[in-house]
């Protein structure tokens, strides 16, 4: 009976992983609800710099690096990826101005990052005595790290 069953569960998993998705209401497909999607993010860096000096930041990933970007006052860079289904992704960027620079975190798997962040959008922001998270949850920015003094 065992054999039965196992052959049974084998045979509905298999039809689940290959049935045509139907779209249903809201844009949800029938895949999507036997296999979830994996959440989609986007990050942005702003430079808000209000001295006019340009933001250097350079992101990566395990995976990706996203290579040397000079931002300008007022101009944004911004990423869009999905989380790994082992919920360990991590981008990190090296950031720097004038007279300060930082190494920091900018996406980790964290349940109050995806809270502040509106749970699809975190914004980042340089300001003249640190970086900023947009906390959607609260509608401010929240200072997270200030600038390390030199290269």
């Amino acid at each position: 009976m065992n054999c039965i069953k196992q052959f049974l569960l084998t045979i509905c998993f298999s039809l689940a992983l290959t049935c045509q998705d139907h779209v249903l209401a809201g844009g949800t497909t029938t895949r999507d609800i036997i296999v979830p999607k994996i959440s989609e993010w986007q990050v942005t860096v702003l430079n808000g710099l209000t001295t006019g000096e340009t933001l250097f930041i350079h992101c990566k990933s395990k995976e990706d690096d996203l290579g040397q970007i000079s931002l300008k006052f007022g101009d944004r860079f911004f990423w869009n990826f999905g989380e790994n289904m082992l919920h360990s992704t991590l981008f990190w960027c090296y950031m720097s101005k004038d007279d300060g620079h930082m190494n920091v975190n900018v996406f980790w798997d964290d349940v109050i990052l995806f809270h502040r962040c509106g749970w699809k959008n975190c914004i980042w922001t340089a300001k003249t005595d640190g970086l900023y998270l947009w906390n959607s949850a609260s509608g401010e920015d929240v200072l997270s790290k200030k600038w390390e003094v030199g290269w």
